[in-house]
């Protein structure tokens, strides 16, 4: 419990060490460095609260809207079925439900989709500015998509279009609110190009939220486009960086600013930091399921690899030879072993009283062998001593720049698995149809021709062992400890009968 306290509140603790703002683009790339080194805890936090959300009922339609806008910038398609349930519901959930479908679609690249949706005869009428913004934005990065001229003709007068008509609802909406009237002065700022008065204007919006909300990131984001027009670089990166940092505490997946930050590391020379900051992004891209952003980055995360391989390779000879000492090093080692082996041998054989206490460990050996607890530890230390292994040569490998250590260690986990298999079977020869029987019928799973079990099995399998942590269990079979914690998850959904008494029934295989 106090773990879980700690997770949901360093989003908060981080957003007040951002309000501090620091006051130069190094500071703030340190900050955001650490930040996404530890983004696992954030997003953790974020499955953890959806997941929370999930589990109360009765489910309202308030409940679902809360869902579906917890998953928004988290995983689309999640997000989106969340926003279909709500299509037959009430005002405001049903207006609420469409126009979050329409953004998230068109924030996806499914802008066919989305305009269809926009345009179908269930669509409420667009009445507020935030409305035409939507249509607005959703036909302009169409236009930009298209790859007709005719098309893309047509699309840019629909968005002028929604463009005067949002100018016209902020107009008669700046009376009331005072967002209203900054966001319709900044605009009108940005078309007579008096990019000064527009970023006083976005300052002031940005002060009015709290560095806690998405809407700053993407507030943030805007901030920085401003000083790209007006020409101040250092200032747009600045605010390019503040912007990633708030989606990272969130735990929000669908990023617009975390390439650009990756690609001004990677223009400024520091092809660790870009491809660091690269590979984040992809796995949020994939995660959260967007096309848009695979464009966007797909270019530049090819050049950043093949820069990154080239100074892999520049260190092959280093390898070469470090690789080389380690086997030298491994053969003396193991003439020296072999030596003690045959020395403790002979003085066995010349100690009649060794003799017989080694008969008295033997016999304590066979019966130790009979318990399934002695069994079942030998198993775990096995499983500590092999993935260690594994993990240490695979480290050595990529601190000496070894190319093909992936595919080592593929190679390595694949033994390991099959060896893994093997022996547990060995002890549990019915445990997949025993845990099988507890799941219900359509939640069953089957392993791959060749295998004999499969991720999910594993795990409980060392549940069933008694190694209950997820991060124990992600360090033994080699995963992270939060696709560790979505397996069981899974599994324990499609439990029979109590969820929250699934492992504990696993434990009781075979005893």
């Amino acid at each position: 419990m106090k773990r879980r306290l700690i997770t949901l509140l360093l989003p908060l603790l981080g957003c007040t060490l951002l309000s501090a703002r620091p006051s130069t683009l190094d500071s703030l790339l340190s900050v955001y460095e650490t930040e996404v080194k530890q983004s696992a805890v954030y997003i953790d936090a974020r499955q953890h609260r959806i997941d929370s959300l999930c589990a109360l009922r009765p489910m309202t339609e308030a409940l679902q809207m809360q869902i579906a806008q917890e998953y928004h910038p988290f995983q689309s398609d999640s997000a989106l079925a969340w926003y279909m349930k709500l299509r037959q519901a009430s005002e405001p959930y049903h207006r609420q439900a469409l126009t979050g479908a329409v953004r998230l679609l068109g924030s996806a690249g499914h802008y066919s989709s989305a305009i269809n949706l926009l345009l179908s005869d269930e669509a409420p009428a667009l009445q507020s500015s935030g409305d035409y913004k939507m249509a607005w934005l959703l036909y302009r990065e169409a236009a930009a998509a298209a790859k007709l001229p005719s098309m893309q003709a047509e699309l840019a007068r629909t968005s002028q279009h929604y463009y005067k008509s949002m100018m016209n609802a902020l107009a008669h909406e700046q009376d009331s609110m005072e967002a209203s009237r900054l966001e319709y002065n900044l605009y009108r700022a940005s078309e007579r190009g008096d990019y000064t008065a527009a970023l006083q204007y976005s300052e002031q919006l940005l002060r009015g939220i709290s560095p806690s909300e998405h809407q700053y990131a993407i507030l943030a984001y805007g901030h920085a486009m401003l000083y790209e027009q007006a020409g101040y670089r250092e200032k747009r990166n600045e605010w390019l960086v503040r912007s990633a940092i708030v989606d990272v505490r969130l735990g929000i997946r669908d990023n617009g600013s975390a390439w650009m930050v990756a690609q001004e590391c990677y223009e400024a020379g520091d092809i660790q930091m870009a491809y660091t900051l690269m590979n984040y992004s992809l796995t949020n891209a994939a995660s959260f399921n967007a096309p848009t952003r695979f464009i966007q980055t797909y270019a530049l995360g090819h050049h950043i690899d093949t820069d990154y391989d080239l100074r892999l390779q520049q260190s092959n000879t280093r390898l070469a030879i470090l690789l080389g000492l380690l086997t030298a090093m491994m053969a003396v080692i193991l003439i020296i072993v072999l030596y003690a082996f045959r020395q403790k041998r002979k003085l066995r054989a010349q100690n009649i009283e060794m003799k017989a206490v080694n008969e008295r460990l033997n016999e304590t050996n066979r019966q130790l062998k009979a318990s399934n607890l002695v069994k079942e530890q030998y198993i775990c230390r096995y499983l500590e001593v092999y993935s260690d292994y594994i993990r240490r040569l695979t480290t050595m490998a990529r601190k000496a720049g070894e190319k093909d250590s992936a595919a080592f260690m593929d190679r390595e986990m694949d033994n390991f698995y099959r060896s893994f298999d093997d022996t547990f079977l060995s002890l549990y020869g019915t445990f997949v149809q025993d845990f099988n029987a507890l799941l219900k019928p359509e939640a069953r799973i089957t392993p791959k021709p060749g295998e004999r079990m499969t991720v999910e099995m594993r795990i409980f399998a060392l549940i069933l062992l008694g190694i209950t942590s997820s991060a124990k269990i992600a360090e033994l079979l080699c995963y992270s400890p939060n696709t560790i914690s979505n397996y069981r998850v899974k599994v324990k959904n499609g439990a029979l009968g109590d969820r929250d008494t699934f492992e504990q029934r696993v434990q009781q295989i075979g005893k």
